[in-house]
């Protein structure tokens, strides 16, 4: 499929990156937004990207030629001729019902719709239209216009012609364009979870503090701690997407009760300058771990002591245990193709070896063992997916 023109609705943080990423590549963007005020932070967010591009080298004319690649508009009456939409507006069904509704009424009957849903059905967004067909998940990772990931997801009446066409835009875009079969919190954000949980029943525990678990988390994989991670993206959100994949999933996603205090007590992260680290109000420069969380970890425990501290000796591979053993139940799920794993781990997180390689590297006869240890003490977190032990029962040494 021939994509000359895409329309992005929703100009906030990510369909204005989005559109970036778009013009970069020379495809000109419709960008839609309620009102012109909405419109004209979206076009100040382009702005202020292509500037940085500028900054770090790009050419002042190159920058101008794609900024005039964008046109806006607040209403779907320039529709007509968009061959690919992206809708990039709130994590809330009934916002997006009423957008796929008002696409379907405008668009072409050949235009495809992609949703940048983090987590919500594209099978029921797709039954919003009467072209589920041709309704696709296509979920960007933040910033969109610089990570490299995008999942396409299909929903049950998706066809094959509108996953290619998803697939072939991502990676015209140049971008790891990875299928990932329909579930909760999709590929990425649903590992992400089990990784940034546990971190949580760390702190609860007291089995490291909380710049000890960032530090033993950046020294075996990640470009940032898991609890920095989550004062980025605030206390609230988390707690929002660990209940949703809790209600999805069950017990191994139980949210550790530390989120639901900090958002009690308005430790947000940096949005209110104080969540699990502090942050200086000028700078908003992060300035240590946040005095304060004490007394949160103090509530939360409500003498209880320790609970688990020093059952098992704390290792860095315990926070990544949970994602690894979800990384099997992915597979045995079939939700992604084994070989697109690890690299969409890597692409969409920036961790410079994936959960797969990770178990390989320990070994799966040793992961497994640890797992089996941890869910003696820790339970439903930890028990060993079933892939895993036919792999070591098999006596295999690699994941194929």
């Amino acid at each position: 499929m021939q994509i000359n023109r895409v329309a992005v609705v929703g100009a906030g943080t990510m369909g204005s990156s989005i559109t970036v990423a778009f013009i970069a590549k020379g495809i000109p963007v419709l960008l839609k937004d309620v009102d012109q005020v909405q419109i004209d932070k979206g076009l100040a967010n382009i702005d202020r990207l292509l500037k940085s591009r500028v900054d770090k080298g790009m050419a002042q004319k190159e920058a101008d030629a794609q900024r005039a690649l964008v046109q806006t508009t607040t209403d779907y009456a320039n529709f007509s001729d968009v061959d690919f939409v992206i809708e990039a507006v709130a994590e809330n069904i009934d916002i997006k019902r009423k957008v796929f509704e008002s696409l379907d009424e405008f668009c072409s009957v050949d235009a495809i719709f992609g949703s940048n849903t983090s987590s919500l059905s594209i099978t029921q967004i797709g039954s919003f239209t009467r072209r589920p067909d041709k309704v696709v998940g296509m979920h960007f990772f933040n910033p969109a216009h610089l990570m490299k990931l995008v999942e396409v997801i299909p929903g049950l009446e998706t066809s094959p012609q509108t996953v290619a066409a998803a697939i072939g835009l991502g990676q015209s875009l140049g971008k790891l364009a990875v299928r990932v079969e329909e579930c909760a919190s999709f590929l990425v954000n649903r590992l992400l979870g089990r990784y940034m949980n546990e971190a949580l029943w760390c702190l609860l525990e007291g089995a490291s503090d909380i710049e000890g678990i960032d530090k033993a988390a950046c020294d075996v994989a990640m470009p940032i701690g898991p609890l920095a991670l989550r004062d980025m993206n605030g206390a609230d959100i988390g707690l929002a997407v660990a209940k949703f994949n809790f209600q999805e999933y069950g017990e191994r996603f139980a949210p550790c009760p530390i989120l639901e205090k900090m958002v009690e007590k308005n430790q947000l992260g940096q949005k209110t300058m104080g969540g699990f680290y502090a942050y200086d109000k000028e700078t908003r420069k992060r300035a240590g771990a946040n005095p304060e969380m004490a007394e949160t970890l103090k509530a939360v425990r409500n003498g209880k002591g320790d609970h688990g501290k020093g059952a098992v000796e704390f290792k860095p591979e315990r926070l990544f245990l949970p994602m690894i053993n979800e990384a099997f139940l992915c597979l045995q799920e079939r939700i992604c193709a084994p070989e697109d794993l690890d690299p969409a781990l890597c692409a969409g997180l920036g961790m410079r070896v994936g959960p797969l390689a990770m178990a390989t590297q320990m070994g799966l006869d040793k992961t497994l063992q640890m797992l089996e240890e941890h869910f003696e003490i820790y339970g439903e977190r930890f028990r060993p997916a079933p892939l895993l032990k036919r792999y070591v029962w098999g006596k295999r040494t690699t994941i194929s």
